[in-house]
């Protein structure tokens, strides 16, 4: 395992049309020389890489990180709003939405140009007659996704789906590891994978290593981060209520060989003076995660 970071770390402006080359920079200067390419502000239109000359952008970002020595082994793809937060899927920033659709098409060819191993997906959720009606479900995912997996593994990029967890007090496809590995198993691809979130791990389960066993071979990312049980806090481990000893000892039992990747929020709001000491105590919590 290696310790990985989101290049949403700094938390830079998104309007500035060189920001994936400062964060990559800043991130790289920070000691992390292995990196998740966030794309999830496409969804939100706050990226540079939604304008005509993208892919001179892409470019130039990866001969930049060829020249910094550093991998991009994961990226995050847009991900559509909870089935509970719209009114139809073609809203905008839904799974049918056209613009939608060309984005996450452009970020799985971004990863590709990247050299991204796995792109990590949210699942979605039908909602119709029956709620968690999983045939439904699972019958939903492949309407919106085969489309992404037929790109993305023609470009030699896998998908890996995300593990969720309830929201405003409604349950959602895809938070157990039954449901994940149904999902993943129907596929019956090698360039279809999971990846799980530790944080929403523990807003599921007080102790989520028997669901991370249950994912077991088809782990291949993961989301480090940490919070009390309740919101998504995506703070430094250690200071919420997960039990790392045991999270690290089970992904070594279940021979997990991808990266611990930082999904963090800790300098969202910190001041400017504080950013560096706070994101050099993260590098040593992960690093010392490793040791465990």
């Amino acid at each position: 395992m290696r310790l990985s970071v989101m290049t949403s770390l700094f938390y830079e402006n998104r309007e500035d049309r060189r920001n994936y080359l400062n964060s990559l920079r800043k991130t790289h200067a920070a000691g992390f020389s292995v990196m998740d390419f966030n794309m999830c502000p496409m969804q939100r239109g706050e990226t540079e890489l939604l304008g005509d000359d993208w892919e001179e952008l892409v470019y130039e970002i990866a001969n930049e990180a060829a020249r910094l020595g550093v991998e991009f082994s994961q990226s995050h793809l847009p991900y559509p709003k909870a089935a509970s937060r719209r009114k139809s899927p073609t809203d905008e920033g839904c799974e049918q939405n056209e613009t939608f659709i060309r984005v996450t098409e452009r970020a799985i060819r971004i990863s590709a140009m990247l050299g991204v191993k796995w792109a990590v997906v949210h699942p979605v959720q039908y909602i119709g007659e029956y709620e968690l009606d999983r045939e439904a479900d699972l019958a939903y995912n492949h309407k919106i996704y085969d489309k992404y997996v037929e790109l993305a593994s023609s470009l030699g990029v896998g998908l890996a789906f995300e593990n969720m967890a309830d929201i405003d007090g409604r349950r959602r496809f895809g938070v157990t590891p039954d449901e994940l590995r149904a999902l993943i198993e129907s596929y019956n691809s090698e360039y279809v994978a999971a990846c799980w979130d530790f944080g929403h791990g523990n807003r599921t389960y007080y102790d989520q290593t028997g669901a991370i066993k249950k994912i077991g071979r088809y782990l291949r990312a993961t989301h480090l981060d940490d919070n009390i049980g309740k919101d998504d806090l995506h703070t430094i481990p250690f200071f919420g209520t997960i039990k790392w000893p045991e999270i690290m000892r089970t992904l070594r039992e279940i021979n997990y060989s991808g990266d611990l990747t930082y999904e963090l929020s800790c300098c969202k709001r910190m001041p400017p003076e504080l950013i560096p000491s706070t994101v050099r105590l993260a590098r040593d919590v992960g690093e010392y995660l490793l040791k465990l």
